[in-house]
């Protein structure tokens, strides 16, 4: 028998053109075409697979060989190769976003990368990229881009995108005061606290003002010197204890944020009150004085308990010295020594339970002066001594003083305000003369003057000499006024009365009946009463 025989069909297989991969990615599955003897029968497939040269460098070729490719016993294959290339992967260099506050200088500008394959980093660049902003340091407020250039790498392909440095304000966050502990009534310029601010600059500088709106209620009773807060008035606590002030923070770029601050206040004790006291002059006396005390309170802690006390400088002038108080008034009680003239300085001082601590005043004195002026030292003499005839004149002297001012039996002499006085007594009589000295002070002294029934001191003219002119026209007998139960009677030479009166008082002219009685001489009898002496003599009339 004969055989049939089957031979095996020729075919092409050729690696398709243009076979590539990128960078740092898995290779393809490698594709051929049936060139010629084709198709395969139906049923038949090929197995195995084409395969490369081993490499990954860009640039360079890799032959695609047939590999494990085949079509089976029934096929002879004929491999038309082909090369494979590897292209460059895609690199991204991405700017990175910055910030800054305005007026610093741009911070350090960095990129970010997308696209590194098999582990790579930058450091397979072989020209870094550089990296600019068209931003400076003074630049406004704004955005401004971010470029990056330049980068080279061998098996990359390298793309940018632009960042973004944005400027922004360094504006105050917020603004504090330490505050330190503010006594009242210090002086003007007392440190109240010190100023500080943050912001997110960390070298922002700032300064501070006082500005008007909501919460500048206090602002005129405060001043800012750099970051202090000082007192601009005397601060009174029991006015106001606390205190609002709105406060400017403002960058060296002029941003700024304004805050209320409440500013409190430590009452210290202030000093008791006393009104002013006068002066006091006296005259000395043993009887007890007073001076009266006002406006004693505990200043303006009304609470508070007060006490009293008083002092001098002149400790021996008083035998007994005290205050005492009662509400808002008081009195200084004292009696002069005996016998002790002068003046002392008095203080008084009110003291409060408030105490001293941080600069309290729990005190306050007031101080007046007291004088005790001498009494004048009265002398009283009289010229004729102590007892006189009654119709004498008698003087009576007295020193001492300045002024003078007598009164006889306490009846006041008008007129008589010399130091000497001048008398004629009908009557035993008590003088008593109030001696005023330059300080004004006064006392009295007294004397006794004994008047006496003397009739050797009755003295009658004898002679009369009615011609009106002034002289002798009246019968004068001297002191007969003292004696006023007296008769007087007169005769002619032949014994007739011619006269006759009781209580005469030297107003006779010598007439009779009216008319003047011729010369000559005549004759009188002056009865003093019943047990008295009889006094007779003549009297001569001439004209």
């Amino acid at each position: 028998p004969a055989n049939f025989a089957i031979t095996a069909k020729a075919i092409t297989v050729t690696a398709n053109a243009g076979q590539n991969k990128v960078y740092g990615s898995n290779d393809p599955e490698l594709a051929y075409t049936i060139t010629s003897g084709g198709p395969l029968k139906s049923g038949d497939t090929f197995t195995g697979t084409l395969s490369r040269a081993v490499g990954e460098n860009i640039g360079t070729t890799y032959a695609i060989g047939q590999g494990t490719l085949t079509a089976g016993i029934n096929y002879t294959l004929t491999y038309v190769g082909g090369n494979f290339a590897i292209t460059k992967a895609p690199l991204v260099i991405t700017a990175d976003k910055k910030e800054k506050f305005v007026g610093t200088a741009n911070p350090v500008l960095t990129v970010s990368y997308s696209g590194f394959v098999n582990g790579e980093t930058a450091a397979v660049l072989a020209t870094a990229p550089g990296i600019t902003t068209t931003a400076l340091a003074g630049s406004p407020i704004g955005d401004y881009p971010i470029k990056a250039s330049g980068a080279t790498a061998a098996n990359y392909n390298i793309s940018y995108v632009d960042g973004i440095l944005k400027i922004k304000p360094g504006a105050p966050t917020s603004v504090n005061l330490a505050a330190v502990t503010l006594y009242e009534n210090g002086p003007i310029g007392t440190n109240a606290g010190v100023l500080s601010s943050t912001s997110d600059d960390p070298g922002a500088t700032f300064t501070y003002s006082l500005v008007a709106g909501a919460g500048d209620t206090d602002n005129a009773s405060f001043a800012i010197s750099g970051t202090s807060v000082n007192s601009a008035i005397i601060l009174d606590y029991e006015t106001k204890a606390t205190y609002n002030i709105r406060v400017r923070s403002t960058t060296q770029y002029g941003f700024s944020l304004d805050k209320v601050i409440s500013i409190n206040l430590t009452d210290v004790n202030e000093a008791p009150t006393l009104d002013n006291i006068g002066n006091s002059t006296i005259c000395y006396t043993r009887t007890g004085q007073s001076v009266p005390l006002n406006g004693i309170t505990a200043g303006p802690e009304t609470t508070q308990i007060t006490t009293i006390s008083v002092s001098s400088s002149n400790p021996g002038l008083f035998a007994s010295l005290t205050a005492s108080k009662s509400g808002t008034t008081g009195t200084v009680n004292y009696t002069v020594n005996n016998g002790v003239v002068g003046s002392a300085t008095l203080t008084v001082t009110i003291k409060d339970n408030g105490g001293t601590a941080n600069g309290g005043v729990d005190t306050y004195s007031r101080t007046f002066v007291v004088t005790v002026n001498p009494l004048p030292v009265i002398t009283v003499a009289s010229d004729k001594g102590q007892s006189i005839s009654k119709g004498e004149t008698f003087l009576l002297t007295a020193t001492g003083g300045a002024t003078y001012a007598w009164s006889a039996n306490n009846i006041l002499l008008n007129g008589q305000t010399t130091a000497v006085l001048s008398a004629r007594p009908r009557e035993t009589t008590t003088y008593t003369v109030t001696v005023t000295n330059t300080s004004g002070c006064s006392d009295t002294k007294s004397i006794t003057i004994n008047v006496l029934d003397d009739l050797e001191k009755i003295k009658a003219t004898n002679i009369l000499t009615p011609n009106g002119d002034g002289y002798n026209d009246k019968w004068l007998i001297d002191n007969i006024d003292f004696y006023p139960n007296n008769e007087v009677r007169i005769f002619d030479q032949a014994g007739k009365s011619i006269y006759r009166k009781k209580g005469y008082d030297n107003s006779w002219d010598g007439t009779f009946n009216g008319i003047g009685l011729s010369e000559g001489t005549y004759y009188y009898i002056i009865d003093f009463g019943t047990g008295r002496r009889v006094f007779k003599g003549f009297i001569t009339i001439a004209r």
